[in-house]
C-alpha cells in the first residue's frame, strides 16, 4: 500500500513539475477546454431554469368554465356540486356575474364602460384547477364539463404552452447533440496535449523502458495530467457560466420585474460542479490513455 502511494505521489509531483515549467501554455489548454465545457452548461443551466418557470405555470393553471348567462340558481348549485365531487378537479373557485361586474367597475378605465351597460354582460364562471395537467386528462375534463346543463363555454389557454414545451424538448435534443460534439473536441484536445508531450519525453520513455518501467509506471503521469487537464477545463468553465449568467440575470431582473416576477437563470449548484468536473476528468484520463497506449504499442513494435 505504501509502494503504491509512493509511486502514485512522485508521478503527481512529476506532472506538478512538468505543468508548472510551462505554465502560460498549459493554461491556455485549459481555457480552450473551459470554453467547449462552458457552452453545453450554459444551455443546461438555460433550459432548466425555463422548464422550471413552465413548471410553475402549470401548477398555477386554471380552466374557465363560463355559464350561459340565462342559467339559473339551481343550474348553478348543480353544477357547484358536480365540480365538488369530480375526481379529475383539484380546487375550484366560483365567480358570480355580479362581483365579475364589480371587479370590472372598480377599474377606473371602465367607468364609462359600465354606465353605458343597460343590464350585466358577464356569465357566472367557475374557476377550476385540474388535478392531472396531462393532455389526455384535460381534454377529458373539457369534455364531461361541457355537457353539463347550463355551461356555455369551457376555456383552456395552453396551445402556448404546448408550444413551450416542445421547444424545451428540442432544446434539450440540442444540448445532447452539442455536448457530444464538443465531447469529440475535448477528446481532440486533450490527446493531441498528450501526443506533443509524449514526443517531447520520448527519450525519457525509452530509456524508462530499458531499464524496466512497466507500461503502467510510463502511463501514470500521463494520465494525471490528463486529469488535471480536465478538472482545471472543469473548474474554469463553472467560473465562466457564472459570470455569464450573473450578467444575464441583471438584464432579466429588470424584465422579470415587469411581469411581476422573480424569475432568474440558475447558478451552476453541486450536482452540476460534481457532473461537470467528473466529465472532464474521464474525458481528460480516457484521452490520455488513449494516447499513450497508441505510443506505447508503436514504441513496442
Amino acid at each position: 500500500m505504501n509502494i503504491w502511494i509512493t509511486q502514485h505521489s512522485q508521478a503527481l509531483r512529476l506532472v506538478i513539475s512538468r505543468l508548472r515549467a510551462n505554465l502560460f501554455g498549459n493554461l491556455f489548454i485549459a481555457l480552450t477546454i473551459a470554453v467547449s465545457l462552458a457552452l453545453p452548461v450554459i444551455m443546461y443551466l438555460v433550459l432548466t431554469s425555463f422548464s422550471g418557470l413552465v413548471g410553475s405555470i402549470k401548477n398555477d393553471s386554471h380552466m374557465s368554465l363560463f355559464l350561459a348567462t340565462d342559467a339559473t340558481p339551481t343550474m348553478v348549485d348543480s353544477i357547484h356540486n358536480t365540480l365538488a365531487t369530480h375526481s379529475a378537479i383539484k380546487q375550484f373557485e366560483f365567480i358570480s356575474k355580479e362581483a365579475a361586474l364589480k371587479q370590472l367597475a372598480n377599474d377606473s378605465q371602465n367607468e364609462n364602460i359600465i354606465q353605458t351597460l343597460d343590464k350585466n354582460p358577464l356569465p357566472d364562471a367557475f374557476f377550476i384547477e385540474p388535478a392531472a395537467l396531462e393532455s389526455t386528462a384535460i381534454k377529458q375534463l373539457k369534455s364531461d364539463l361541457s355537457q353539463l346543463d347550463g355551461v356555455e363555454t369551457v376555456q383552456i389557454d395552453d396551445a402556448w404552452l404546448k408550444r413551450l414545451n416542445y421547444l424545451l424538448a428540442l432544446g434539450e435534443n440540442a444540448l445532447w447533440v452539442l455536448a457530444m460534439l464538443l465531447g469529440f473536441a475535448l477528446f481532440a484536445v486533450i490527446g493531441n496535449t498528450i501526443r506533443m508531450q509524449i514526443l517531447t519525453q520520448q527519450e525519457e520513455i525509452e530509456v524508462s523502458q530499458l531499464i524496466g518501467a512497466t507500461h503502467s509506471f510510463i502511463r501514470r503521469p500521463f494520465l494525471y495530467a490528463g486529469a488535471i487537464y480536465g478538472l482545471a477545463g472543469a473548474l474554469l468553465a463553472l467560473i465562466m457560466t457564472s459570470c455569464v449568467i450573473l450578467l444575464f440575470n441583471l438584464s432579466i431582473a429588470s424584465l422579470a420585474a415587469e411581469y411581476q416576477t422573480d424569475f432568474s437563470l440558475r447558478l451552476p449548484d453541486f450536482t452540476t460542479l460534481f457532473v461537470t468536473c467528473l466529465s472532464a476528468i474521464l474525458i481528460g484520463l480516457i484521452s490520455a490513455y488513449i494516447a499513450v497506449s497508441k505510443s506505447l504499442f508503436k514504441s513496442i513494435n
